[in-house]
């Protein structure tokens, strides 16, 4: 996935002669559209005309705008979902025919596994020192009997335990807390935003609603789905590229209770950039970019609900 991140102040995009120009007062550059995917729109200064947007579309490019706090609140992206009536009516009739769990149980049990697989890596790194992993491999064959969401939260309790003692001291990064004002757990939050917005793009076009879930709750204009779908790829798209950036000393500046706006974009591209990393999956023989797994895995998704046969979640082989 070729993204730009937009985050400076006075930026302008247009387009010109089949190229998309990105300008302000003391440059102009022109880029093919053929080499971009996605432009991350992370400032409130910035202006795009709608030839451009046009000829982004034209080119398949997604246009996604992000508030301070790295949630999407637009985006702009082809109209190009596969069997949409089809799989949608799918995915309304699992949740009402009793379905639900049984998908929940594949998300969440690829959730653990990967946390399972990323705190084994961060021991072979030197990163922590015990075997932690162990404790949540044992927690698995319990989501057959108990509930998941009570299973999925002991996991998660051991898994931020482990993830903070990689962290540096001075961080002050006590485990996983969504209104911690410690810059870890509010790069969590940004980083995870643009994550929802991957996930956001890939289930559309594969066809599936991103407002109807099987473990959030539904909620008028919350994306349960998205939220549910991208729980399996957080450790292998977030947790580890955070982890590796703060260990080499990336401190973000936090001002009025937000993330400075420029390191706001170093973090976005430190996000994109572990989109990129290739990664192979169990099941598959096919190392793939992570953002090519994420859309795999949401055309698997939707494939499964249409046929009716078992969904397999997105684990990684770490």
């Amino acid at each position: 996935m070729r993204t730009i991140v937009i985050a400076e102040y006075g930026i302008r995009i247009s387009a010109k002669k089949g190229s998309l120009v990105i300008s302000n007062k003391e440059k102009k550059i022109r880029i093919s559209p053929a080499d971009i995917d996605q432009i991350l729109i992370a400032s409130g200064g910035t202006s795009i005309t709608s030839r451009a947007v046009r000829l982004a579309m034209r080119h398949g490019i997604d246009i996604v705008f992000l508030d301070a706090r790295g949630e999407p609140w637009a985006r702009i992206y082809p109209s190009t979902p596969t069997a949409t009536t089809a799989t949608r009516r799918a995915q309304y009739e699992a949740i009402y025919r009793g379905a639900s769990k049984e998908i929940a149980k594949a998300i969440i049990e690829a959730k653990l596994r990967n946390q399972a697989g990323h705190l084994k890596s961060l021991r072979r790194k030197g990163y922590i020192a015990e075997a932690a992993h162990r404790y949540i491999e044992d927690l698995i064959p319990r989501l057959d009997s108990e509930d998941l969401m009570k299973v999925e939260a002991e996991a998660a309790h051991i898994y931020w335990q482990s993830i903070a003692q990689a962290i540096p001291r001075e961080i002050g990064f006590q485990g996983r807390n969504h209104d911690s004002p410690d810059p870890f757990n509010m790069a969590l939050n940004y980083g995870y935003a643009i994550l929802y917005s991957e996930c956001w793009k890939a289930l559309a076009i594969a066809g599936l609603d991103p407002y109807a879930g099987y473990i959030h709750k539904d909620r008028s204009g919350k994306e349960s789905l998205v939220y549910d779908f991208s729980e399996m790829f957080k450790p292998s798209a977030v947790d580890r590229t955070l982890i590796e950036i703060f260990r080499k000393g990336f401190r973000p500046k936090i001002v009025d209770g937000f993330i400075d706006r420029r390191d706001r974009a170093e973090l976005a591209r430190a996000i994109v950039d572990g989109l990129e990393r290739i990664v192979r999956e169990e099941g598959d023989h096919n190392p793939k970019k992570l953002s090519q797994a994420i859309r795999a895995s949401s055309i698997r998704l939707a494939s499964s609900l249409r046929s009716g046969t078992r969904y397999r979640g997105f684990i990684e082989v770490w």
